[in-house]
C-alpha cells in the first residue's frame, strides 16, 4: 500500500521489495562470478540456483503488484496492460507477472494432459519474450533489461512507473 503526498509516493512495500531485490542481486552477482570462473557451472548447480533466485524476485514483484492493486479498485488484467511497454504486445509488468506464474506453476504443468488457460497464457507470454527451453527466467530478465548483466533491482524503475500509471488510472476511474 502506498500513500501519495502531492506527486511523491510514500511506499513502504516498495522499500521492502527494493531491499529484498538488492539481497537477491548480491547473491546473483556472486553466482555469476562463479559461473564465469568454472568450466561447467551446471554441474555445480549454479545456473539452477540463479534461476531459483530470479524466480523468487519475480514472485516478490508480483506480490508487490497485487498489494498495490488492492487499494486501487482496478481490474488486475487491465492493470497488467498499464505502464512501460517491453514491445508492442506486452508491458514489462505483464511479463513480470507471467514470469512469476511460470516460476510458481511450471512444475505443475509438466505432467498435465490438458493445458489450463493460465498455463497457455503464461507460456505464450514467456515464449514471446525468449524462445528457449532452458533458464527461461534468466533469459526473460536479460531480455527485459536488454543486457547480459542482469539484476532484479533494475526492474524497480519500471515498477515505480507502473505504480504511478496505476494511480493515475485509479484517480480517473473513481
Amino acid at each position: 500500500m502506498f500513500l501519495k503526498a502531492d506527486e511523491e509516493f510514500i511506499d513502504y512495500n516498495f522499500q521492502l521489495l527494493s531491499s529484498l531485490l538488492k539481497k537477491l542481486d548480491d547473491e546473483l552477482t556472486d553466482i555469476n562470478r562463479l559461473i564465469l570462473s568454472i568450466d561447467d557451472p551446471e554441474s555445480y548447480g549454479l545456473t539452477d540456483r540463479g534461476e531459483y533466485l530470479i524466480g523468487v524476485g519475480f514472485s516478490a514483484m508480483q506480490q508487490y503488484m497485487t498489494e498495490t492493486l488492492s487499494m486501487t479498485g482496478l481490474n488486475k488484467n487491465h492493470a497488467l496492460d498499464i505502464g512501460p511497454k517491453h514491445n508492442k504486445e506486452s508491458t514489462v509488468i505483464s511479463i513480470v507477472n507471467a514470469a512469476a506464474n511460470w516460476w510458481k506453476h511450471s512444475a505443475e504443468w509438466a505432467n498435465q494432459s490438458e493445458i489450463s488457460n493460465l498455463s497457455r497464457r503464461t507460456q505464450a507470454k514467456i515464449m514471446g519474450v525468449t524462445n528457449t527451453n532452458m533458464y527461461q527466467l534468466s533469459n526473460v530478465l536479460a531480455e527485459l533489461l536488454g543486457t547480459s548483466e542482469i539484476t532484479l533491482s533494475a526492474l524497480l524503475p519500471s515498477l515505480a512507473l507502473w505504480r504511478s500509471d496505476v494511480d493515475n488510472h485509479s484517480q480517473k476511474h473513481h
